[in-house]
Order: C-alpha cells, then structure tokens, then sequence
C-alpha cells in the first residue's frame, strides 16, 4: 500500500488548488478523482460566460456554443493535469470513499481496487444542488446550473431560484442568449456581502437588462400546463415559465451514516463542519469547496484548499474570507474584497465609507451598454486605514486584487487619496472615493469638536 503525505479526494477547483499547494511545499499527494480533474468547475463558470471567446459569442448557434464549450473543457482538464504532473502529484482515476483517518479506499474504472494511505486528508468532493420539495428533480422540468449545458434548446422563459453570484451570472447569460429570465430568491439582497447601495446598482442594471429581479420572494408551487409551468410565489405572484434552474442552494455528503461513523460532524444540509483552518471535527482530516459550505467563488475555493494543504503540512493557518476578492462576472462586472459597513463593526473597525460614481458606456450593443460605475472603500475612522473596497466596472476582477494588496500593506485612506493617478486611469475611481472617505471624516471630526465645545 502506497503512503503519502497527502490525500485529496476531489479534483474541482478546491482539490487541484490543495494538491498544488502541497506539492509547491515539497510534501508527497495523492489526487483522487472519478472524472475529468477540473471539468465540473470550469463546465460551472463557464457555460454561459465565455464571452471573451469571440467565437462564440451570442451570435452563435446553442449547438456551436456546446461544441466550442467541450473543446474547452477539454483543454482546461489537460492543462491542470499537466501542471500537476509537472509538480510530481500523483493522480488516481477512480472513485474514492473515506475508510478511516488515514485511508482513502478506491474502486478503480477497470473494476479494481485500491487502498490509499496517507497522514492527512482533504475531502474535496464537491456537493450537490438542494432541491426544495416544491419543486421535484424530474422530467428535466427541473434542473441544476451545472445541467445547463446539457440541454439541447434553451427555453424561451426561465426561472432561476437563488441569490448570489453564480445566480446572477446564469441570469445575465440567459438573457444575453434571449432567454426572458426570472430571477427569484429569497433573501432581501441579490449579493448579501455588498452593501445596500451596490445591491440597489447591480439589481438596478440587471433590470435595465430586462430581468425581472423578484427579491424576498419564495417559490410556493408549480404545475405542469402543457409545455409551460405556472409558478406561485408565497406573496400571489403567478406567471409561467419553460425551465426552472436552481443555482444556489447545495446539500452535503451522501454517505452519511459512514461520515458520521468516523466522527465527523455535519452541519445544516449534511455539510461538514469544519474550523478556521478548514480541518473537520476527527483530526487530520481536512473539508473544502461546497462539501463544506456554500457554492463558493473560485477564489474562495482556491484559498479554502491552499490554507487546508499548508495545515495538513503542519502549519497553521486560518481561512479568513471577508479577505479573499470576490467577483461576479456581470456587465459590468462586480467585485468585493475586506469589510463592508455592515461587517466592519464586527471586525472592531469604525467604518466611514467614501463613494464615487461615473456613467459609462460599455460595448455597442444599446441594450447593454448603459451602465454606471460605482467605486467604495471603506475605512476605519480611528486610524485611517483602508478595511475594505466595493467596485463595479468593467475592470473590477483587475483592480479588486490590488485593492486587496493596498489593505494588506496598511495603505490609508489618506495615502489613497494624495495618489496621483493619470486622467480617466481606474485608479482614479478609488482615488475619488478615499477623497470623499477624507471628507467625510472631516466633516465628522468637526462635529464631534463642534459638540465638545458646545459642552464646554
């Protein structure tokens, strides 16, 4: 039986990201997986949002868009595998089970099987998509974001059930592919992370967009009226709809009993608890992506497995996700990264916020060109520091990393402010946003003297 240091069982975007990580730190992995490495995570982000592959965009055929989506899928699963064979990970095609804290057993694709050990484990596996039991998974009536592809028409109405930025994201890719789209969930804000005001923006350009945005709503029923389903929301909203897709909530593991059996803790849906560091209840093993939460971000996902394959190396290390960006890639896109106002004060920060908005145009098509750009960086009123940024633009997955640096190396809001940044440069955003940061501290720093003297 061959011994690793190692052991991931999953190969999507959280699995591959531990057993790189490993590797890069000299240890010895194992990658277990049942399909193609990486193919679900890509097929996820990248069904209807391939839009910087001009070849396909929405001018094309569905039928073209598959074809040209497989071929790069394909290659994408090529190139992960190569980097992990360039790193020395070992792979193992199979399907794998936890057997006990130290095993990995495995029932191979020619029938076989083997037995894996290893000191650690990281359980990547992914989960699958919770339907509610409203809304039964038959007939495809009914159908996850991931079986999106697999349709063959796109149907003319659709529902889409769940906030969020994969929800978001389906929505738009719809509707750019002439879908008329619904968009229903039931928390009051579209992306909960994002302050109030850039809820009201993104909600406000997806509705010029022509998606009909039903916030705070929940699906009570539906029936069958020949090719047509005729929804029910919980307030007396009616309407029908061809296809309904579910793209937020997820349920856990499967094999409960067994899971439970070894001492691992599930939470709500049969998720697996785990701590800051990403290890579960039985000690070295380890649960990260989906198994162990939402339908998280790829960035997320990517740190969750770094941080898991550095602890599982005997580091010590804490997964901190308000400081891992965050990017919805609408139009414009959409990216967060730190505190917002809400969570600030939870951090033990005095927030002030300072905001710059601009019109902008984007694109030549009319029904998606009108836009507004909206920056936020938030701060700490004791010490001027930057805590946190909020963009919307059409560069924000490029500016939201350096937004993240400047708050690591403890830029102020001050320093920000006095940059000198070239006429209509992105910066410049952020750089009118720290000044209205700046005055607003102001302001309040003479009123609170203005108040002090008045008690004199």
């Amino acid at each position: 039986m061959e011994k690793f240091d190692v052991l991931v069982l999953g190969g999507g975007l959280a699995g591959v990201s531990a057993a790189l990580r490993v590797a890069e730190l000299g240890g010895k992995v194992c990658l277990i997986e049942k399909g193609n490495i990486g193919r679900v995570g890509f097929y996820r982000r990248n069904t209807l949002f391939m839009d910087s592959r001009v070849s396909i965009l929405p001018s094309a055929s569905w039928d073209e868009y598959r074809s040209v989506l497989a071929s790069e899928t394909e290659e994408y699963c090529r190139s992960i595998r190569e980097k992990l064979d360039a790193l020395g990970v070992s792979v193992v095609e199979g399907e794998g089970r936890l057997a006990n804290v130290a095993e990995i057993s495995v029932q191979m694709k020619d029938g076989g099987n083997l037995l894996l050990q290893g000191k650690s484990v990281i359980l990547a596996y992914g989960s699958n998509t919770r339907f509610p039991s409203t809304l039964p998974h038959e007939d495809g009536v009914v159908i996850s974001i991931e079986e999106v592809s697999q349709l063959s028409a796109l149907p003319e109405n659709v529902l889409i059930i769940g906030g969020g930025s994969f929800a978001s994201e389906t929505a738009l890719g719809l509707r750019k592919r002439g879908c008329k789209v619904f968009l229903c969930y039931e928390q009051k804000e579209l992306i909960p992370e994002m302050d109030e005001d850039f809820n009201v923006e993104i909600e406000r350009q997806l509705k010029e967009k022509k998606i009909k945005i039903l916030a705070g709503k929940k699906l009570v029923s539906f029936y069958k009226n020949g090719a047509e389903l005729g929804i029910t929301l919980e307030t007396g909203i009616k309407f029908s709809v061809h296809q309904i897709i579910i793209a937020g909530d997820r349920s856990g593991v499967e094999e409960i009993a067994e899971i439970e059996k070894l001492g691992i803790r599930l939470g709500e849906h049969q998720k697996i608890f785990v701590d800051e560091g990403m290890m579960t209840s039985l000690p070295g093993v380890y649960a990260v992506g989906s198994i162990a939460g939402e339908l998280t971000s790829d960035t997320l996902s990517q740190e969750e497995g770094r941080v898991a394959a550095e602890n599982a190396l005997g580091k010590k290390r804490k997964v901190n996700r308000e400081w891992v960006p965050q990017i919805a890639r609408l139009s414009p896109e959409v990216a967060y990264v730190g505190c917002n106002m809400k969570t600030a004060g939870h951090q033990g920060f005095h927030p002030v916020e300072g905001l710059f908005e601009r019109d902008s145009n984007v694109g030549g098509n009319s029904t998606f060109s009108q836009t507004m750009e909206k920056y936020k960086i938030v701060a700490d009123k004791r010490s001027r520091l930057i805590v946190g940024a909020q963009i919307i633009s059409d560069q924000s997955s490029d500016w939201i990393s350096m937004l993240l640096l400047l708050i690591k190396k403890g830029v102020t809001v001050g320093n920000l402010a006095n940059s000198i940044s070239p006429e209509g440069a992105r910066i410049k955003g952020f750089c009118e946003a720290a000044r209205n940061c700046l005055r607003v501290l102001k302001s309040r720093s003479e009123e609170h003297t203005s108040e002090l003297q008045s008690q004199a």
